[in-house]
C-alpha cells in the first residue's frame, strides 16, 4: 500500500507499525501482571564489511508474545534511511573521480523464536534467538565523471533479500513494567543485486552479504 507523502519503503513502515499497534491495542486495559505481551523500541548499530555497504544505522519496534516460561515469539518491523552502497562503480571497473556510492533505505520484517534463561539476579535475564525475515530496499543511482573523460549513471536494482538472523543479548529490568534490552546480532542477507551503467552498458552483480552489531532496545511490558 503507498501512502501519498510517502516512499514506497516508508508506507511499508507505517502500514507495519498500524498493523502492530491493531494487534496489540486490545490487550491494553491488561494489567501489566496478567499480560503475554512486551513491546521494544530499538536502536540498531549494524554494518557489514564493504561489500556492499559498511554501516546501516536503523531504529525499529519488535513485539514480543510469551509463549511459555522461557519462551517468546518475537515480530519485528526495523527502518534503516540513507545509509551508503559502496562505490558501485568498482564492481564495474570504471574509474571515477572521485568517491561516488549509491544511497539506499532498507524496510525489513523477521520473526523470531527467543529463549529466556533467569540468572542469578533478579534484574537481569539472558536470552537467544533465531529467526527468518525479508529486507527490501530501495537505491539511488550513482552518479560521477570517469577519470579521463565520460560520465556513469549506475543504477542499483536490490529489491527483496531473504535473511537469516540470530542474537543473544541481556535484559535488565528496570521496574514493574520497564527493562533495557541489550542485544548483539547477525544477519544473513540472501541476495542477487544487479548493477547496470546506464551509459557504457556494463553490468554486474552484488551476492549474499553479511551484517553484524547491536541492538540497543527499551521494552515496556503490559
Amino acid at each position: 500500500m503507498k501512502i501519498h507523502g510517502f516512499t514506497a519503503s516508508e508506507s511499508k513502515m507505517v502500514s507495519g507499525l498500524v498493523i502492530l499497534l491493531l494487534a496489540v491495542a486490545p490487550q491494553g486495559l491488561r494489567a501489566a501482571d496478567d499480560s503475554p505481551y512486551e513491546l521494544t523500541t530499538r536502536l540498531n548499530l549494524v554494518g557489514g564489511t564493504g561489500k556492499p555497504t559498511n554501516d546501516i544505522l536503523g531504529f525499529g519496534f519488535i513485539l514480543h508474545r510469551k509463549l511459555s516460561d522461557d519462551w517468546y515469539l518475537g515480530l519485528a518491523l526495523d527502518y534503516s534511511d540513507q545509509f551508503d552502497i559502496e562505490t558501485p562503480n568498482d564492481e564495474l571497473d570504471i574509474d571515477s573521480v572521485s568517491e561516488t556510492d549509491s544511497v539506499a533505505s532498507m524496510t525489513m520484517i523477521t520473526a523470531t523464536a527467543e529463549r529466556r534463561y533467569k540468572l542469578e539476579s533478579d534484574n537481569w535475564t539472558g536470552f537467544w534467538n533465531l529467526g527468518v525475515g525479508f529486507a527490501e530496499i530501495d537505491a539511488d543511482n550513482a552518479r560521477g565523471d570517469v577519470e579521463g573523460g565520460g560520465k556513469f549513471d549506475i543504477e542499483v536494482d536490490a529489491d527483496t533479500d531473504t535473511v537469516l538472523i540470530g542474537g543473544a543479548g541481556f535484559l535488565q529490568r528496570l521496574g514493574e513494567n520497564w527493562s533495557a534490552r541489550y542485544e548483539a546480532t547477525v544477519e544473513q542477507h540472501f541476495a542477487d543485486w544487479k548493477i547496470t551503467d546506464n551509459v557504457s552498458g556494463k553490468t554486474d552483480s552484488y551476492g549474499d552479504y553479511t551484517v553484524t552489531g547491536v541492538r540497543l532496545g527499551l521494552t515496556y511490558r503490559f
